[in-house]
Formats: structure tokens, sequence, C-alpha cells
């Protein structure tokens, strides 16, 4: 996983004994682009049943931006919970994101709403406060 993490800057490339324990404890996706790796996804599911799916990550190496990879990477996790909503947070400022987020929701029939920050713990969304984050919910159709 750090080939990718310094591949996806600004992400924070993390030690292997922290990518181990995030491997444990999620679930991890990684795109591959002919052998290479080229973006990943980090989504943990709720413990209790009405719990969402919290997308912690999603990066794409700059190289292979705007290629459908990151929402190809969303809906893979999304897939796993068909009947979870999604939780997520972006900064103010990745407008990029955003859009993405946007069209994924529509993609997969869903709508997608501003939340409180504080609906969510900030280790369930996989920030840190006082970044500049926003949360958001994409309501899913048959979800929760």
């Amino acid at each position: 996983m750090k080939d990718i993490q310094f591949e996806c800057s600004p992400i924070t490339v993390r030690s292997v004994r922290d990518n181990v324990l995030t491997i444990r404890e999620g679930l991890v996706l990684i795109a591959e682009v002919d052998d290479v790796h080229v973006g990943y996804c980090l989504a943990r599911v709720g413990l209790r049943a009405g719990d969402p799916v919290f997308m912690q990550v999603v990066a794409v190496a700059p190289a292979a931006q705007r290629r459908g990879i990151g929402r190809a990477l969303l809906a893979s996790a999304a897939e796993r919970e068909p009947l979870r909503d999604i939780a997520l947070a972006t900064q103010d400022d990745n407008a990029a994101a955003r859009a993405m987020n946007e069209r994924f929701a529509e993609a997969i029939g869903g709508s997608i709403h501003r939340v409180n920050l504080d609906t969510f713990r900030p280790r369930d969304l996989g920030i840190q406060r006082g970044l500049g984050y926003r949360a958001w919910v994409i309501q899913r159709s048959g979800a929760g």
C-alpha cells in the first residue's frame, strides 16, 4: 500500500505496521492498470445494522485521474453492503472529490446530503478535525 500512498499525494504515507492495522480493521481496495497500482479506497462498515459504510479514503494517482477509477473504487466498496447508506467527508477546497461523489450518488440511484460533522466520529470518517472537512451521506433507496 505504501507505493500507492506515495503516488497519491497529499495522502499520508503510513508505516507498514499502520497499513497492516488498516487492512485488518476495514476494507481496502486497490485499483491497477497494466499491473501498476493507480488508486485505492479504504472503507469501514459501521458496527450497528443501521450504520453506513464509511468511505474513508479514495485516492487516485495523478497520472490516472479523470478515467473513472475513483468512482469505480467507490462502487466496488459500496456493492459489498448494498443496503447501507454511505458516509464520507470531503475538504471544502476539493471540488473534484465533491463532484465525483455527486456523480457517484446519481449513478447508484442515491441522493447526497450534507450532514453535521458531529453526526459521525472522525475515526469512522477517517479524518482529523480542524482541517476543513464537511460530512456527507449518500442515501440509497432500500438502505438503512
